[in-house]
């Protein structure tokens, strides 16, 4: 006799493993679609959610702590590092809002699953020739191309996240004429550790005097004038390893208006133009104490630790 068909006859259920339990409670908790991936494949225990609602998101955040699955934003390209962890891959294609705000300068307000020809469609030039499927989440996840203190040029104003430990703030311009506080305990702490970070010699011997060596966008907080500190730009290029993205405030940017680094001395007629330095261990110390202070637990994905 089958052991499940036994368990059933003597009124016993089988031995749930934690995955499946996890799943069933995802399941039961989610609005949107969870297809379990299973969880002996090569790339061990994962599935993949499509909320319906942010709400999901939040339930599948607390049952990740709970399980200790790493939550992924899907679509995401990394390069990662491996973990034997098991993965729950969010996708965001149905979180698709897209509103224009009231007030004299133009902004919109993106959920995270808004393809790049819905912005760019709306007025937003900045996107104009990403692929037109391209999620916000993932233009926001990929590399981050803009000179060092120049992530103005993004056409971010703000973004709402919820962070590793559950707490939901707005991140945005940050200053003496800034009058929005920041809410949570977690981001009082945050922030004055990421400015020391900013100020001290790794994130120096990151900034090679045009390019921005590491991943994280630390040197958002230290722009180019006349931009000014928003906290918002510590999100560009993230890899969906620092937060989940909720919405994102956004200006147009046309191409004659981006913001310019420093001026750099012209190259003679024929000379070489540098590429961006090679990433030293100062940057990789610095992307993983970045890292460390956003998710201590290691609830998102981790970059490999020798690629920016």
């Amino acid at each position: 006799m089958q052991p499940s068909r036994r368990a059933f006859l003597l009124g016993r259920r089988p031995a749930q493993t934690p995955w499946a339990a996890f799943m069933q409670r995802l399941k039961l908790l989610c609005q949107g679609q969870v297809v379990d991936l299973g969880e002996n494949g090569p790339g061990g225990a994962q599935a993949i959610l499509t909320p319906a609602r942010d709400g999901d998101v939040a339930h599948a955040r607390a049952l990740c702590a709970e399980y200790r699955v790493v939550m992924a934003l899907e679509g995401a390209t990394g390069p990662y590092a491996a973990s034997s962890a098991p993965r729950l891959r969010i996708d965001p294609s149905r979180l698709a809002g897209l509103a224009r705000l009231a007030g004299d300068t133009p902004r919109w307000r993106a959920q995270p699953g808004v393809p790049m020809a819905a912005l760019a469609q709306a007025g937003l030039r900045q996107f104009a020739g990403f692929p037109d499927a391209m999620t916000l989440a993932e233009w926001l996840a990929a590399p981050a191309p803009w000179p060092a203190g120049c992530c103005a040029a993004s056409g971010v104003l703000g973004v709402d996240v919820m962070l590793a430990d559950g707490v939901e703030e707005t991140l945005g311009p940050f200053g003496e004429a800034d009058v929005q506080p920041l809410r949570s305990a977690t981001v009082q702490a945050l922030v004055p550790a990421l400015f020391q970070l900013a100020s001290g010699g790794d994130a120096f011997a990151t900034n090679d005097g045009y390019h921005w060596l590491g991943r994280y966008r630390l040197d958002a907080l230290k722009p180019q004038a006349p931009a000014t500190v928003n906290l918002a730009h510590l999100l560009l290029g993230h890899g969906g390893t620092l937060a989940w993205v909720q919405s994102v405030t956004l200006i147009d940017v046309p191409p004659s208006s981006k913001p310019q680094p420093e001026p750099q001395p012209e190259p003679q007629p024929g000379a070489h133009v540098p590429s961006p330095a090679t990433p030293g261990l100062a940057t990789f110390r610095l992307d993983a104490r970045v890292k460390t202070l956003f998710d201590p637990a290691g609830r998102f994905p981790l970059f490999l630790p020798n690629e920016t």
